[in-house]
């Protein structure tokens, strides 16, 4: 393998020569299949070489490496390059590591698995999972709190009372923003209910949590007008591959109203080519199949002609090696971009605004709040009701004349 990345006899001796020589050999193997290009796999083997030399000289054998070996290397590496030689250097020397460590050529993992949760608490995310469809990042959201009200109340869940939970939850929100305020809150609900379902506490301590002064549906849902939508699909350099990618996110979510997590969630299975249909999992886990838009659908297409040949299942893909799987967050920075490439300002940037656009669309198009909520995949109607309020002639029309003036 390494014969295909370095030509010179003389270069392949010294890696030949390398008592790492068949840790490196397996690292470029392991570089190509997670779409790294050949510049990069040439500069990551030359740092390993490196890593691999300066580790001998150190005394220390290849099972020994670990993150604070790495930083002892980075340190060997600032005194021979620039700041950026550096970064990307020690990113290599990073990449080796993962390898070693995937293949357990390791005595000890890098990153140890952090210490379990309490009983109690697998239990409940386990229970959430199964009862209601809860997401994982939901869970997780909810845990920090969790685990600081089992280090302040105890793990005798017979004993809670309404007083001090609701001294607890007081005491946590006065130091917290409320949104933060708001998971804390329906973080100690749902825990207290599976209590309840589980017999572990008395009945009705859930309706002792207090209401977070955050008013549902106060706010207006933050949107782009059609031409502003066009505007930002059409700002994708659909030249590139990576601009492939971005187009066909975008339409998915303007077209469709997906959320992030429903777009880096797609595999390339949810797409029935015939039926022209894809198939969304969405917060409760419950998979849904939605028309695909022709557009969106030619999107996709031309994207896959272009999609890296890797053996991930996910649709979307990251465009800079490791190439794996996109995460939500990578869906809402792409919304950004193109976002700020067409100069829209807003307060806050992301994903969502592309489905609040498309709801207020579907609404003054004259579909009804039950159809777009079927869209959406609202669990209430109440949910669905917040557009109601950006139909400004329609509330025009309804609105009745204040009392003390003279109708206009």
């Amino acid at each position: 393998m390494l014969s295909t990345y370095f030509i010179s006899p003389r270069v392949l001796a010294r890696y030949q020569q390398s008592p790492w020589h068949s840790e490196l050999d397996g690292f470029t193997t392991w570089l190509e299949q997670r779409g790294f290009g050949r510049a990069s796999v040439r500069q990551c083997l030359r740092t390993a070489l490196q890593f691999a030399a300066w580790a001998a000289d150190s005394g220390l054998p290849i099972k020994q490496l670990n993150r604070e070996v790495l930083s002892a290397f980075a340190v060997q590496l600032r005194s021979q390059y620039s700041h950026l030689g550096t970064c990307q250097a020690r990113a290599a020397a990073t990449h080796f590591l993962d390898f070693l460590d995937d293949t357990n050529r390791l005595s000890q993992p890098l990153d140890p698995l952090k210490p379990a949760p309490p009983e109690l608490i697998v239990a409940f995310r386990h229970w959430m999972r199964v009862q209601r469809g809860t997401l994982d990042i939901t869970l997780s959201n909810y845990q920090p709190t969790l685990e600081d009200l089992l280090r302040s109340l105890g793990e005798d869940t017979r004993s809670y009372d309404a007083r001090t939970l609701r001294a607890f939850v007081l005491e946590r929100s006065a130091r917290q923003s409320p949104a933060a305020a708001k998971t804390t809150v329906t973080a100690m609900r749902m825990f207290l209910r599976f209590l309840t379902a589980t017999g572990q506490c008395g009945p009705g301590l859930d309706q002792a949590i207090p209401t977070t002064a955050r008013w549902r549906l106060a706010s207006l849902p933050r949107y782009l007008s059609p031409e502003e939508v066009e505007r930002v699909i059409a700002s994708c350099d659909v030249s590139e591959p990576m601009g492939l990618r971005d187009h066909a996110v975008l339409l998915l979510l303007s077209r469709l109203g997906l959320r992030a997590g429903d777009v880096a969630g797609l595999l390339l299975d949810d797409i029935d080519w015939s039926s022209g249909t894809l198939c969304v999992a969405g917060k409760n886990r419950r998979r849904c199949r939605l028309p695909l838009p022709q557009d969106a659908g030619n999107a996709v297409l031309a994207y896959l002609e272009q999609r890296p040949r890797i053996s991930d299942a996910h649709l979307f893909l990251t465009a800079v090696a490791p190439i794996r799987g996109m995460r939500y967050m990578t869906v809402s920075q792409i919304v950004t971009r193109a976002l700020q490439r067409v100069g829209i300002e807003l307060p806050r940037y992301g994903a969502h605004v592309l489905r609040h656009s498309a709801a207020t669309g579907l609404l003054r198009e004259g579909m009804s709040l039950a159809s777009i909520g079927v869209l959406l995949r609202h669990a209430s109607i109440e949910t669905t009701a917040i557009y109601a309020k950006v139909d400004v002639p329609r509330l025009q029309a309804v609105a009745s004349p204040w009392p003390e003036v003279a109708p206009c």
